[in-house]
Protein backbone atom coordinates (compact mmCIF):
# COMPACT_ATOMS: atom_id res chain seq x y z
CA UNK A 1 0.00 0.00 0.00
CA UNK A 2 2.51 2.08 0.94
CA UNK A 3 4.28 1.80 -2.75
CA UNK A 4 1.66 2.88 -4.67
CA UNK A 5 0.68 5.88 -1.85
CA UNK A 6 3.95 7.05 -3.40
CA UNK A 7 2.93 6.28 -7.00
CA UNK A 8 -0.48 8.16 -6.52
CA UNK A 9 1.93 11.40 -5.33
CA UNK A 10 3.78 11.00 -8.28
CA UNK A 11 0.91 10.47 -10.49
CA UNK A 12 -0.70 13.84 -8.76
CA UNK A 13 2.60 16.36 -9.05
CA UNK A 14 3.16 14.90 -12.31
CA UNK A 15 -0.26 15.90 -14.00
CA UNK A 16 -1.04 18.72 -15.82
CA UNK A 17 -4.34 18.94 -16.74
CA UNK A 18 -5.93 21.48 -19.77
CA UNK A 19 -7.78 24.38 -18.19
CA UNK A 20 -10.70 23.19 -20.11
CA UNK A 21 -10.95 19.62 -18.71
CA UNK A 22 -12.88 19.78 -15.45
CA UNK A 23 -12.90 15.81 -15.00
CA UNK A 24 -8.58 16.01 -15.11
CA UNK A 25 -8.91 18.74 -12.21
CA UNK A 26 -10.60 17.15 -10.30
CA UNK A 27 -9.01 14.03 -10.67
CA UNK A 28 -5.71 15.86 -9.41
CA UNK A 29 -7.36 17.33 -6.43
CA UNK A 30 -9.06 14.30 -5.12
CA UNK A 31 -5.99 13.01 -5.50
CA UNK A 32 -4.04 15.41 -3.51
CA UNK A 33 -7.05 15.42 -1.15
CA UNK A 34 -7.18 11.47 -0.66
CA UNK A 35 -3.34 11.16 0.43
CA UNK A 36 -3.43 12.94 3.47
CA UNK A 37 -6.69 10.87 4.90
CA UNK A 38 -5.36 7.45 3.86
CA UNK A 39 -1.89 8.62 5.56
CA UNK A 40 -4.53 8.79 8.77
CA UNK A 41 -6.28 5.98 8.12
CA UNK A 42 -2.78 3.95 8.29
CA UNK A 43 -1.09 5.68 11.12
CA UNK A 44 -4.74 5.38 13.23
CA UNK A 45 -4.80 1.29 11.80
CA UNK A 46 -0.78 0.96 13.34
CA UNK A 47 -1.85 1.97 16.62
CA UNK A 48 -4.96 0.04 17.01
CA UNK A 49 -7.31 2.58 16.52
CA UNK A 50 -10.07 0.59 14.38
CA UNK A 51 -12.92 2.92 15.06
CA UNK A 52 -11.04 5.88 14.43
CA UNK A 53 -9.75 4.29 11.13
CA UNK A 54 -12.98 3.38 9.95
CA UNK A 55 -14.67 7.28 9.82
CA UNK A 56 -11.89 7.87 7.58
CA UNK A 57 -12.69 5.09 5.73
CA UNK A 58 -15.68 6.36 4.47
CA UNK A 59 -13.93 9.48 3.57
CA UNK A 60 -11.99 7.94 1.12
CA UNK A 61 -15.02 5.97 0.22
CA UNK A 62 -17.31 8.52 -0.69
CA UNK A 63 -14.55 10.52 -2.65
CA UNK A 64 -13.78 7.84 -4.59
CA UNK A 65 -17.44 6.44 -5.72
CA UNK A 66 -17.89 10.05 -6.03
CA UNK A 67 -15.09 10.13 -8.66
CA UNK A 68 -15.55 7.37 -10.47
CA UNK A 69 -19.03 8.65 -11.30
CA UNK A 70 -18.19 12.25 -12.52
CA UNK A 71 -15.38 10.62 -14.40
CA UNK A 72 -17.69 8.13 -16.67
CA UNK A 73 -20.28 10.79 -16.46
CA UNK A 74 -17.70 13.62 -17.22
CA UNK A 75 -21.17 16.42 -17.53
CA UNK A 76 -21.49 15.91 -14.11
CA UNK A 77 -18.39 17.34 -13.20
CA UNK A 78 -19.35 21.37 -13.83
CA UNK A 79 -22.56 20.27 -11.34
CA UNK A 80 -20.18 19.21 -9.12
CA UNK A 81 -17.89 22.46 -9.26
CA UNK A 82 -21.18 24.79 -9.41
CA UNK A 83 -22.53 24.06 -6.46
CA UNK A 84 -19.68 25.01 -4.44
CA UNK A 85 -21.22 28.51 -4.75
CA UNK A 86 -23.95 27.54 -1.98
CA UNK A 87 -21.10 25.65 0.08
CA UNK A 88 -19.92 29.32 0.12
CA UNK A 89 -22.87 31.18 0.39
CA UNK A 90 -23.51 28.73 3.82
CA UNK A 91 -20.19 28.94 5.56
CA UNK A 92 -19.88 32.46 4.89
CA UNK A 93 -23.26 33.12 6.42
CA UNK A 94 -22.17 31.06 9.68
CA UNK A 95 -19.02 33.49 10.13
CA UNK A 96 -20.88 36.57 9.61
CA UNK A 97 -23.55 35.19 12.27
CA UNK A 98 -20.79 34.59 15.02
CA UNK A 99 -18.43 37.09 14.05
CA UNK A 100 -20.46 39.79 12.36
CA UNK A 101 -17.76 39.73 9.57
CA UNK A 102 -18.91 39.57 5.81
CA UNK A 103 -17.48 39.42 2.40
CA UNK A 104 -16.57 42.56 0.94
CA UNK A 105 -17.65 44.09 -2.66
CA UNK A 106 -17.86 42.81 -5.46
CA UNK A 107 -17.30 39.54 -4.26
CA UNK A 108 -20.32 39.69 -1.89
CA UNK A 109 -22.43 40.28 -5.07
CA UNK A 110 -21.02 38.09 -7.36
CA UNK A 111 -21.71 35.24 -4.55
CA UNK A 112 -25.18 36.39 -4.27
CA UNK A 113 -25.77 36.31 -8.06
CA UNK A 114 -23.59 32.13 -8.40
CA UNK A 115 -25.63 31.11 -5.65
CA UNK A 116 -29.05 32.24 -7.04
CA UNK A 117 -28.19 30.80 -10.17
CA UNK A 118 -27.27 27.06 -8.51
CA UNK A 119 -30.47 27.51 -6.56
CA UNK A 120 -32.27 27.56 -9.38
CA UNK A 121 -30.12 24.93 -11.14
CA UNK A 122 -30.18 22.22 -8.17
CA UNK A 123 -33.97 23.23 -7.58
CA UNK A 124 -35.61 21.24 -4.79
CA UNK A 125 -38.64 18.92 -5.18
CA UNK A 126 -40.92 18.18 -3.08
CA UNK A 127 -42.04 14.97 -1.59
CA UNK A 128 -45.44 13.90 -3.13
CA UNK A 129 -46.99 12.93 0.61
CA UNK A 130 -45.85 15.50 3.00
CA UNK A 131 -45.24 18.21 0.21
CA UNK A 132 -42.03 19.11 2.03
CA UNK A 133 -38.88 19.68 0.03
CA UNK A 134 -36.35 17.64 -0.25
CA UNK A 135 -32.32 18.00 -0.14
CA UNK A 136 -30.50 17.67 -3.04
CA UNK A 137 -26.74 17.93 -3.24
CA UNK A 138 -25.22 18.44 -6.61
CA UNK A 139 -26.67 14.86 -7.49
CA UNK A 140 -29.82 13.79 -7.55
CA UNK A 141 -28.38 10.20 -6.79
CA UNK A 142 -28.16 9.31 -3.12
CA UNK A 143 -24.81 7.62 -1.82
CA UNK A 144 -25.98 3.87 -2.18
CA UNK A 145 -27.35 4.76 -6.00
CA UNK A 146 -24.05 6.17 -7.24
CA UNK A 147 -21.94 3.61 -5.60
CA UNK A 148 -24.01 1.19 -7.24
CA UNK A 149 -23.57 3.12 -10.87
CA UNK A 150 -19.77 2.39 -10.65
CA UNK A 151 -19.55 -0.63 -9.41
CA UNK A 152 -18.45 0.23 -5.46
CA UNK A 153 -21.61 -0.70 -4.26
CA UNK A 154 -19.82 -4.46 -2.62
CA UNK A 155 -17.35 -1.97 -0.70
CA UNK A 156 -20.73 -0.23 1.57
CA UNK A 157 -21.17 -2.68 4.60
CA UNK A 158 -17.42 -1.98 5.59
CA UNK A 159 -16.71 1.58 4.14
CA UNK A 160 -20.23 3.31 4.94
CA UNK A 161 -23.03 1.78 6.73
CA UNK A 162 -20.70 0.42 9.56
CA UNK A 163 -18.32 3.75 10.01
CA UNK A 164 -21.83 5.69 9.74
CA UNK A 165 -23.52 4.04 12.95
CA UNK A 166 -20.12 5.10 14.70
CA UNK A 167 -20.00 8.50 13.09
CA UNK A 168 -23.62 9.62 14.45
CA UNK A 169 -25.13 9.13 17.28
CA UNK A 170 -26.56 5.37 17.20
CA UNK A 171 -26.93 2.61 20.12
CA UNK A 172 -25.91 0.32 17.96
CA UNK A 173 -22.52 2.70 17.85
CA UNK A 174 -22.18 3.35 21.16
CA UNK A 175 -22.46 -0.22 22.08
CA UNK A 176 -19.74 -1.04 19.69
CA UNK A 177 -17.60 2.19 20.52
CA UNK A 178 -17.67 1.04 24.00
CA UNK A 179 -17.05 -2.52 23.58
CA UNK A 180 -13.56 -4.09 25.16
CA UNK A 181 -13.51 -6.39 22.04
CA UNK A 182 -11.66 -5.19 18.63
CA UNK A 183 -13.93 -5.08 15.76
CA UNK A 184 -13.11 -7.35 12.88
CA UNK A 185 -13.70 -5.17 9.91
CA UNK A 186 -11.92 -4.71 6.62
CA UNK A 187 -10.80 -1.65 7.07
CA UNK A 188 -7.33 -2.60 4.83
CA UNK A 189 -8.79 -4.12 2.33
CA UNK A 190 -11.06 -1.24 1.37
CA UNK A 191 -8.71 0.87 1.80
CA UNK A 192 -6.24 -0.84 -0.51
CA UNK A 193 -9.13 -1.03 -2.91
CA UNK A 194 -9.68 2.88 -3.01
CA UNK A 195 -5.82 3.19 -3.96
CA UNK A 196 -6.32 0.85 -6.78
CA UNK A 197 -9.38 2.38 -8.25
CA UNK A 198 -7.92 5.95 -8.00
CA UNK A 199 -5.20 4.49 -9.78
CA UNK A 200 -7.10 3.66 -12.13
CA UNK A 201 -9.50 6.26 -12.75
CA UNK A 202 -6.47 8.48 -13.00
CA UNK A 203 -4.81 6.46 -15.85
CA UNK A 204 -7.76 6.18 -17.97
CA UNK A 205 -8.41 9.67 -17.99
CA UNK A 206 -4.49 10.68 -18.63
CA UNK A 207 -3.05 7.80 -20.38
CA UNK A 208 -6.61 7.78 -22.62
CA UNK A 209 -6.37 4.20 -22.98
CA UNK A 210 -8.30 1.12 -21.85
CA UNK A 211 -5.44 -0.85 -20.20
CA UNK A 212 -2.07 0.37 -18.82
CA UNK A 213 0.87 -1.66 -17.41
CA UNK A 214 0.66 0.85 -14.48
CA UNK A 215 -2.93 -0.42 -14.00
CA UNK A 216 -2.10 -3.86 -14.15
CA UNK A 217 0.73 -3.59 -11.59
CA UNK A 218 -1.75 -2.30 -9.19
CA UNK A 219 -4.15 -4.85 -9.31
CA UNK A 220 -2.21 -7.38 -9.35
CA UNK A 221 -0.24 -6.18 -6.08
CA UNK A 222 -4.32 -5.76 -4.49
CA UNK A 223 -5.02 -9.30 -5.31
CA UNK A 224 -1.55 -10.57 -4.24
CA UNK A 225 -2.55 -9.39 -0.77
CA UNK A 226 -5.70 -10.40 -0.86
CA UNK A 227 -6.63 -13.68 -1.34
CA UNK A 228 -10.48 -12.63 -1.26
CA UNK A 229 -11.77 -9.73 -3.20
CA UNK A 230 -15.38 -8.73 -4.26
CA UNK A 231 -14.49 -7.22 -7.51
CA UNK A 232 -12.33 -7.94 -10.30
CA UNK A 233 -11.90 -4.41 -11.19
CA UNK A 234 -13.90 -4.19 -14.32
CA UNK A 235 -12.14 -7.68 -15.67
CA UNK A 236 -9.62 -5.53 -16.90
CA UNK A 237 -6.84 -8.51 -15.97
CA UNK A 238 -8.84 -12.19 -16.93
CA UNK A 239 -8.42 -15.04 -14.58
CA UNK A 240 -5.65 -16.82 -16.99
CA UNK A 241 -3.46 -13.12 -16.93
CA UNK A 242 -3.49 -13.39 -13.01
CA UNK A 243 -2.53 -17.03 -12.99
CA UNK A 244 -0.06 -16.35 -15.26
CA UNK A 245 1.96 -14.34 -12.52
CA UNK A 246 1.23 -16.95 -10.08
CA UNK A 247 -1.96 -15.49 -7.82
CA UNK A 248 -4.25 -17.68 -7.21
CA UNK A 249 -7.49 -15.93 -6.61
CA UNK A 250 -10.68 -16.78 -5.74
CA UNK A 251 -13.59 -14.01 -6.34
Amino acid sequence: MHKWCETMRRLALSTYPQEEDLVGHLIVAFTVAFLPDLDDLLTLTFHNSHHGAQRILRTLYERTFTLKYIFENSSEAKRFMDYDALDWEQILAGIHTITGLALQEPGRTRLAEAAAKARIEYKQEKCSACKKPKYLGWSSLNSKDMADRVDLGHMRLHAFDMPSKLIHPSYWGLRNLISKSSPMVNTLNCAHELIVQMVLIHRRHFAQSGFTPLMGAAIIDFLGVWVFSQTSFGGILTRGQIRDRGIRIYY
